[in-house]
This record gives C-alpha cells, structure tokens and sequence, in this order.
C-alpha cells in the first residue's frame, strides 16, 4: 500500500508557489484600499470640524453685528455721534470700539489690535477662543433744516474667531441712525 503513495507523490509535478504570490498581491491590494479609505475618512472628518469651526465664528459675528447695532441705538449709549467736539469719534485713537474715520480705516493697518482697541461683545458664547469684538466708525452726518431730522451713518466692522484663533470671520455693515438733535 505505501508503493501507490510514494509513486503519487512522485509523479506530482512541482508547484511553483503561484498560490502564495496572488495571495500576496490580494494581500496588498486589501492593505491599499483600507489605507485609502483611512486617510480619505481623517480628511473628512477635519474638513467637518474646519467647517464647523468657521460656521462658530460666523454665527458669532453676525451676533456681535446685532450687538453693534443695538449698542447704536440704545438709551443707556455713552456717547452722542453728532456730538460736535470732544465726541467719540474725534481724535485719531479708538476708544472702546469707536473710531474716527480714517483713510485706510484703522482697523485695517497691521498694528491694529482687536482685543485692546475693539468693544467686545456684551454676552458671553460658547466654544469660542476668545469673545468676538467690533469697531463702530461715523462715515457722515447728514443735517436735514426741514425738519426730517438729523441721521448719521456708521460702519460697523466685526472680528470674530470660532473654537481656534485659525477660524476667523471679518463681517462689515452700514448702520443708518436718525438722530433727533446735535450736541456742541
């Protein structure tokens, strides 16, 4: 009996380890797709967190834009824009976020800094770096004699960063606020 089996064995022709070679490129092809598919998941994920970060910061301007607003309008503001001399918008130097008009805008010369020369938000969001400030500017003052009264026009410039200093959103609007009387 043992005789058919050593003459099988024999007459086997030799493998040339085929086998082993495919399964080795198999291998390999598995390894690239999954490594693939790896890195194409981080970078999703990073780009939804970048956008989510940029989206905090947005929402936070357009927020403090409301508040630059509603810091216009309000009875309990320190100052009176028509305010002829020694008002807030004269001088060459911001003060608490009201600046004078100047050609470029202040805000936008390298040494500007908004954390000491902008007025911060007046609540608190959350996640973000650091609170979001503003910078209100008197464009013009329109003098109306016949009685329709007296309107000045701001710019109000917003910077505001989202969970990180890296996501930081700039937003710009003109504010027109019809003023009853001038103050010398």
């Amino acid at each position: 009996m043992t005789a058919p089996i050593i003459k099988s064995l024999i007459s086997r022709p030799k493998q040339q380890g085929m086998i082993l070679v495919l399964s080795l490129i198999l291998l390999l092809l598995l390894t690239l797709i999954s490594v693939t598919s790896i890195q194409t998941t981080t970078l999703e994920e990073k780009m939804a967190g970048n956008k989510r970060n940029r989206n905090l910061a947005f929402q936070a301007a357009e927020a403090t834009l409301r508040d630059a607003e509603q810091f216009i309008e309000s009875d309990d503001t320190a100052f009176n824009p028509l305010q002829l001399s020694a008002g807030p918008f004269q001088g060459e130097a911001c003060s608490e976020g009201l600046c004078p008009l100047t050609a470029p805008p202040i805000w936008s010369v390298a040494g500007f800094n908004w954390l000491s020369q902008g007025r911060s938000y007046s609540q608190t969001l959350a996640n973000l770096c650091q609170p979001p400030r503003y910078v209100i500017e008197l464009l013009e003052k329109t003098i109306d004699v016949e009685g329709s009264g007296t309107k000045a026009l701001f710019r109000i410039t917003v910077m505001a960063w989202g969970s990180d200093t890296h996501a930081v959103v700039q937003l710009q609007s003109l504010y027109i606020l019809p003023v009853k009387s001038i103050v010398n």
